[in-house]
């Protein structure tokens, strides 16, 4: 590896970034999507401020959570999707005993309970019950769940999967259990916008550089996306980001620091997942009808709502079918 390393200093800016992007070519064509989401997640963990929203879960997204969580009490068997920090918070705040935190790396799991100390909250893990699983897959009692909860969790599943994966959720819930999750759906206003364009109205705009460097992510994330595959390159991103020509250092070093943001993503070759609600709804309507749906009114988005899914009985899919 130092010989590596000492070879690859020798070479120019414009030959290390075609190493990079043949790299990750042979990556993406070389993992199967649960693979480089596992190689994804396991290095970077929750490393981000979890005070940043959408990226995750509001004050008022809790609060959400919470109305239909405690909806009968607490004496709900849960099932958490993911090591999302500050719904483990939720949970063990709300009182509920022995939930599943499921996740595929007990290494995410971890550095979700590091995330958390680093905001002062000591969450006690003998409360929980870790599993490590692929969701798809998870060895779990059928019927056996009141609740299923999760934060932006298809944007962890692949299309092609999402069926799959929703019929397993329905399998593990009791009659009339609940799916409560996050979504993020494609926003379509700027399908018609030159991405430069789009980069501009960021760089101009009058809002702090957090919010303006994941408004300008998600921007570009839906209006890149691949209409055949529902998913963006990261790498489509940065390049966008990195040919946009400013004489303004200071936005300069803003747009590096957005495409940095990204770059282990596009290391991997992790695309990331980008529906539109109608494409979201096909796939969960076969096997949950929505209870209720609501948006945060804390962060400057709509595109992100709590659906509160319920399963369907067994009549309400022979109709179907």
């Amino acid at each position: 590896m130092h010989l590596m390393h000492s070879i690859l200093k020798l070479f120019s800016n414009r030959d290390l970034l075609y190493v990079r992007r043949l790299i990750t070519n042979i990556l993406a064509n070389k993992l199967p999507y649960r693979e480089q989401s596992k190689l994804f997640w396991d290095d970077n963990g929750y490393t981000r401020n979890l005070r940043i929203s959408p990226a995750n879960p509001s004050e008022d997204d809790l609060n959400i959570y919470k109305k239909y969580l405690t909806d009968g009490g607490n004496n709900k068997k849960v099932l958490l999707l993911g090591s999302t920090p500050l719904l483990r918070h939720l949970l063990s705040e709300l009182g509920f005993q022995n939930y599943v935190v499921a996740d595929f790396s007990f290494a995410t799991i971890e550095n979700s309970l590091w995330a958390l100390n680093k905001l002062g909250i000591d969450l006690n893990p003998e409360n929980e019950i870790w599993l490590k699983s692929d969701w798809l897959y998870m060895p779990l009692e059928p019927q056996s769940y009141d609740c299923v909860i999760g934060d932006m969790v298809f944007t962890q599943i692949e299309p092609s999967k999402q069926p799959l994966f929703v019929k397993k959720i329905s399998s593990l819930l009791k009659q009339n259990g609940n799916f409560i999750v996050r979504m993020c759906m494609c926003n379509t206003d700027f399908d018609d916008v030159d991405p430069k364009k789009i980069i501009e109205g960021i760089l101009f705009s009058e809002t702090s550089a957090v919010e303006q460097r994941f408004a300008l992510l998600y921007r570009l994330r839906d209006r890149l996306r691949d209409n055949k595959t529902q998913t963006t390159s990261p790498s489509t991103i940065i390049n966008e980001l990195l040919k946009y020509q400013t004489p303004d250092e200071k936005k300069g070093d803003f747009l590096r620091s957005v495409a940095k943001m990204i770059s282990k993503r596009a290391e991997v070759g992790l695309p990331f997942i980008t529906q539109l609600k109608d494409e979201l709804d096909e796939i969960i309507s076969k096997e949950f009808l929505l209870e209720a749906s609501a948006t945060a009114s804390d962060y400057a988005y709509d595109n992100f709502p709590i659906y509160i899914l319920r399963k369907k009985n067994i009549v309400s899919r022979l109709v179907i079918l």
